[in-house]
């Protein structure tokens, strides 16, 4: 099931925008649409505070007295990379908004086609983004996590303790093989050493002793490594990291 957050204060476009997606789902044969309306910033926030989880993110720009572009940014924040499409009256803020990784900016009134088209994109991306999840046994139970929110594994006994984005960490069961191995199915991760494995996305430079992440994380880089997570580091940059 795809999972459809539709934000906007005004209940006839929630309305229109979700007879929209009905009909794409009707065109397209895919009945495994589901669309969750909201008519408040707020009340997606909570809704993602309580860890309820959407594949796409229809926004309007302007949601009551909050600016859309702001929600895409708390969005990003959480460590959501879901596509977002953005409606509006104004193209005022169509730069602002590319900077959250925004996909489609449509104005309205909505044109069905150009709609369409703009589902078709996100349902491409958010199908690239859910190749990137890995699911993780931990003592609560299994984890579904997206593997950009990965900062870096340490092993610890029989035990890798997972650290996320949000300073969250996950103690989970695996080998460092078994975890590395699993990890590399979403690309983008290095062994650094016998202990460590980092996620490429988060390095902000590697120096000749150490990887540095983004959150003031420093990992060692054992002796005559530095030349191998360099190449790693900087091969990734190069590649453009992901579509």
């Amino acid at each position: 099931m795809i999972r459809i957050a539709l934000c906007d204060d005004e209940p006839r476009t929630l309305e229109e925008v979700s007879r929209y997606i009905r009909k794409y789902a009707e065109k397209e044969n895919n009945p495994n649409l589901e669309v969750f309306p909201f008519d408040s910033a707020r009340s997606l926030k909570n809704a993602l505070d309580e860890e309820k989880s959407f594949d796409i993110f229809v926004l309007d720009v302007y949601i009551g007295d909050e600016i859309g572009i702001a929600l895409a940014k708390s969005i990003r924040k959480r460590g959501i990379e879901s596509p977002i499409v953005f409606l509006t009256t104004s193209i005022d803020h169509a730069p602002e908004s590319f900077e959250t990784g925004t996909l489609r900016y449509l104005i309205k009134p909505i044109i069905p086609a150009k709609f369409y088209e703009a589902m078709d994109a996100a349902l491409t991306q958010a199908e690239r983004v859910g190749e990137r999840r890995v699911k993780l046994k931990t003592e609560s139970g299994v984890e579904n996590i997206n593997a950009s929110r990965i900062l870096f594994s340490e092993a610890h006994a029989h035990y890798q303790y997972v650290t996320l984005e949000n300073s969250q960490q996950l103690r989970v069961r695996m080998t460092v093989t078994e975890l590395y191995t699993t990890l590399m199915k979403c690309g983008g991760f290095v062994r650094v050493g016998s202990a460590y494995i980092i996620n490429l996305r988060n390095v902000k430079n590697v120096s000749t002793s150490e990887v540095h992440l983004y959150h003031n994380i420093s990992i060692p880089i054992p002796r005559g490594k530095h030349t191998e997570i360099k190449k790693a580091f900087w091969d990734f940059q190069s590649e453009g990291q992901e579509d």
